[in-house]
């Protein structure tokens, strides 16, 4: 499970920080890493899910365990103070 902070939504995109709440083998990270997720990355995640939202913070919203999710196990390689910016190629998605 993910706990979320500080979301922001704005013309790009929704700014969001993910604590994860669960261990990575021995790895645990104590930061809250900042995070990004740009509009276009959304429009392309509600296509491919078939999401019924279709303004960026409805969608984040339907797709937020799925968004955590990808955010959390990528964090573990973000250096401290960078923001990670999550793409389409972060997410399994199907082909067309």
């Amino acid at each position: 499970m993910m706990n979320f902070s500080n979301l922001k939504v704005t013309t790009a995109g929704i700014n969001f920080s993910v604590r994860p709440t669960f261990r990575f083998g021995n790895q645990r990270k104590l930061s809250t890493p900042t995070c990004f997720i740009s509009n276009e990355t959304l429009d392309t995640l509600a296509l491919r899910r078939q999401c019924k939202a279709h303004l960026p913070e409805q969608i984040f919203r339907e797709l937020e365990r799925e968004i955590a999710g990808a955010a959390a196990r990528l964090s573990l390689a973000l250096s401290e103070g960078s923001t990670l910016v999550l793409r389409t190629s972060n997410f399994s998605l199907p082909d067309n």
